[in-house]
């Protein structure tokens, strides 16, 4: 393989560019100067020199850096040598930045990414290189904010455990890769507010244990994946207000204890039978409120519960179809368990 500089030629093969490359227009509200950007960096590890669009080289950098261009205008930045991460955490000269275009060496030897890009509303991504990401197990806000963003590349996420609000806010995003979050435990609001996406992928969510409002009003999601949450314990406003789901998939929560405004504010008509089986909660007062479920779902649910077995718990529905007699018969079984029931309907 010959090297030229910070690109690789592989013999017979393309040049792949190991830099990390991105745009920025320096006139955006930011703060630096109209004619400047500051990269922002945080802790150690930082190494790294830059090139810019207009020939500036800069050598030596171990933090925050801020370039001074000859006018107000858009730039490219090229960083090699070692550039763990970005860390704009929502601030500084975040509406800035408008492109990363290639990863590169962004992300070597990091395992923090959290607030990496935070806040960066006018940035999209068009790399098709995945930089390394496959150390980090912090993915914390990483992303939150990005609400230009309507596709994401496929990085490692593979060692990810904290993926509390990381695409939080990303409301263009037409679509999700299937990346690899078998390792992740938090997803609290990770999702929250991808209001453009209309389908999930099939993630491997199942070491996750925290599902706090994590696809809360995704509200044009209208189709949801079986999911492995087998060892959620939070669903506390998993689904809420996600208005255009009309079905809802067999999932396991046995293991949720919390499942306060789950499906509330949703267009949920049909629930599976036997969903709640084997759960351990008994909580379940403002779980389906403002919902659509029709009869058989509503009978559904409230057979399951009864089937349980559990005794002293509270259910609550509204909106949707009053249940027919077999749910009405399961509601005066729960209630000689000492449940609270309220349905539609008044029964």
């Amino acid at each position: 393989m010959a090297v030229f500089g910070n690109k690789m030629l592989p013999f017979g093969g393309a040049v792949v560019d190991d830099r990390f490359i991105f745009s920025v227009k320096t006139d955006n509200a930011g703060t630096s100067g109209t004619n400047q950007f500051t990269i922002p960096t945080t802790g150690t590890g930082y190494l790294y020199d830059i090139e810019t669009s207009d020939g500036q080289i800069i050598l030596g950098n171990t933090g925050n850096k801020t370039i001074t261009f000859p006018s107000a205008g858009t730039y490219t930045i090229y960083i090699s040598g070692n550039f763990p991460q970005n860390y704009f955490n929502n601030t500084g000269d975040k509406l800035k930045i408008l492109n990363l275009s290639n990863l590169g060496i962004y992300g070597l030897g990091s395992a923090d990414q959290t607030r990496a890009f935070n806040g960066c509303s006018n940035m999209i991504i068009s790399a098709t290189d995945s930089g390394h990401f496959g150390s980090v197990t912090d993915f914390q806000s990483a992303f939150q904010g990005c609400s230009s963003l309507t596709s994401f590349p496929f990085i490692d996420t593979s060692s990810g455990t904290n993926f509390n609000g990381c695409w939080n806010g990303c409301n263009s995003l037409l679509s999700f890769p299937l990346l690899d979050t078998s390792n992740g435990i938090d997803f609290t609001a990770c999702w929250i507010l991808c209001s453009s996406l209309t389908s999930f992928p099939l993630l491997n969510t199942s070491s996750g244990t925290t599902f706090t409002q994590t696809w809360a009003f995704c509200s044009l999601l209208n189709s949801f994946p079986l999911l492995d949450v087998s060892s959620g314990t939070i669903f506390q406003q998993t689904w809420l207000n996600c208005s255009s789901l009309t079905s809802f998939p067999l999932l396991d929560t046995s293991s949720g204890t919390n499942f306060s405004s789950c499906w509330s504010n949703t267009s949920v008509n049909i629930f599976p039978a036997n969903f709640f089986d084997s759960n351990i909660a008994t909580n379940y007062s403002v779980a389906f409120l403002s919902t659509n479920l029709s009869q058989t779902s509503i009978d559904n649910i409230l057979v399951s519960l009864d089937v349980n077995g559990l005794s002293g718990g509270t259910f609550r529905q509204s909106g949707g179809s009053a249940p027919s007699i077999t749910g009405t018969n399961a509601i005066d079984s729960l209630r000689a368990k000492s449940w609270t029931i309220i349905v539609t309907g008044g029964y």
